[in-house]
């Protein structure tokens, strides 16, 4: 086994409490810890940059936090809206925005009323929870990718997903796929998620793509399938429509706004007023709007986030193929999966290691189709990047 090192160099506010299952379902536990724990979160997958400059201009305005704390927001977020209707060249009419992408996945279900859902695995917990939640009658059929092919739905994969909608998919029932995937981060192609809508349009049910990681790799997104405008991709025609696809999108990752919880949905505009008027009044307030909107708008931040990324990600991910014990899944979101290959250390063991040093990891045991042996970890900051590579060089197996 490996050797404990050096002791903590943050403190644990002893008086918290958290659930354990929860915590399995979830990374970015950072608070659980306290606010001054000095933990360097690599469990959730956020922007190392933070939050935009634009953005965090409010946050030094008080007179400013006062109004929107003292007065009610909106009942529709029309300014974040129009915002993202320039920012993706598509009309705001295929917008619905939402309180954060989970909040929409639930609206989202609990409108389909599917009786039947299939799961491309593994993924995030909440598709099965909300199909669940509301709809406790409705049965689940999971797809397992595979480690051979990076956990990408493809040929076996996909086989096993097409079969899986001619047997037991009908009308109004709904498939769940991430693009990105979480955890292994990897893009599902476009020819793919046309031909998955072409096979649910016959049944009349419905693909929920969930895009929350695309910001970072934007020119995969399968937006323009939903309003039928042009796609860059040969292979494709440009002019395919939709109406079967729900694309979910969150501000929490690209734009670092975990805590203001908004995200979006580009859907048919008959899905789109649905939601919007099945909402509860306020959900939005004022203050995630006006952030969301200056992220949105500031062209500087997101270029300089991109390719900021993608420098930090190549460099991360060379340091992290030099450590013996450890397999890169490749993916193209900012954050890497990954297996460990030596049979004494398992990803419990490994997160407790790297706790002592001031460094949270997730682990990934708690994934359908995944074991004690996965982990997550996001691409931060170049020097918390190399301090974790340095931690792990120390470990002893």
């Amino acid at each position: 086994m490996f050797k404990k090192n050096s002791p903590p160099f943050f403190s644990i506010n002893e008086n918290f409490s958290v659930n354990p299952l929860y915590n399995e379902i979830h990374g970015g536990n950072i608070l659980d810890y306290g606010y001054k724990s000095g933990i360097i979160d690599f469990s959730a997958n956020i922007n190392p940059l933070g939050l935009s400059p634009k953005a965090s201009e409010i946050l030094k305005d008080f007179k400013k936090l006062k109004f929107f704390t003292e007065n009610y927001p909106k009942n529709y977020p029309e300014l974040f809206v129009n915002a993202l209707s320039f920012y993706h060249g598509i009309e705001k009419q295929f917008i619905c925005a939402g309180a954060g992408a989970s909040e929409l996945i639930f609206n989202i279900t609990a409108k389909l009323n599917p009786k039947n859902v299939i799961i491309a695995e593994p993924s995030f917990y909440e598709y099965e929870r909300a199909a669940l939640s509301k709809i406790p009658e409705s049965k689940i059929f999971r797809i397992n990718t595979y480690l051979s092919d990076n956990f990408e739905l493809k040929e076996k994969s996909l086989s096993k997903l097409i079969n899986c909608i001619n047997e037991n998919i009908g009308e109004n029932d709904a498939v769940f796929i991430a693009s990105p995937s979480n955890p292994a981060g990897n893009i599902t192609p476009l020819l793919t998620i046309t031909a998955i809508l072409k096979k649910l349009k016959e049944k009349k049910a419905f693909l929920i793509l969930d895009e929350s990681f695309m910001d970072f790799c934007e020119d995969f997104s399968a937006k323009h399938l939903i309003a039928g405008t042009s796609l860059d991709d040969k292979e494709l025609s440009g002019t395919d429509k939709f109406d079967n696809l729900i694309i979910i999108r969150s501000m929490t990752k690209f734009f670092a706004m975990p805590g203001l919880r908004i995200g979006y949905a580009f859907a048919n505009p008959f899905l789109t007023e649905r939601l919007s008027e099945s909402s509860i009044p306020w959900k939005i307030t004022s203050l995630s709007e006006q952030t969301a909107y200056l992220s949105v708008c500031d062209e500087d931040y997101v270029l300089r986030s991109r390719l900021l990324i993608r420098e930090l990600k190549k460099d991360f991910e060379n340091k992290l193929k030099k450590i013996r014990f450890l397999r890169i899944i490749p993916g193209s979101a900012n954050f890497f999966l990954i297996k460990i290959t030596d049979e004494g250390l398992n990803a419990e063991n490994l997160k407790n290691y790297l706790l002592e040093s001031g460094i949270l990891i997730r682990n990934c045991g708690g994934y359908r189709g995944l074991n004690d042996k996965y982990f997550r970890i996001a691409v931060r900051k170049k020097s918390e990047n190399d301090y974790l590579i340095k931690q792990l060089k120390k470990l002893k197996i």
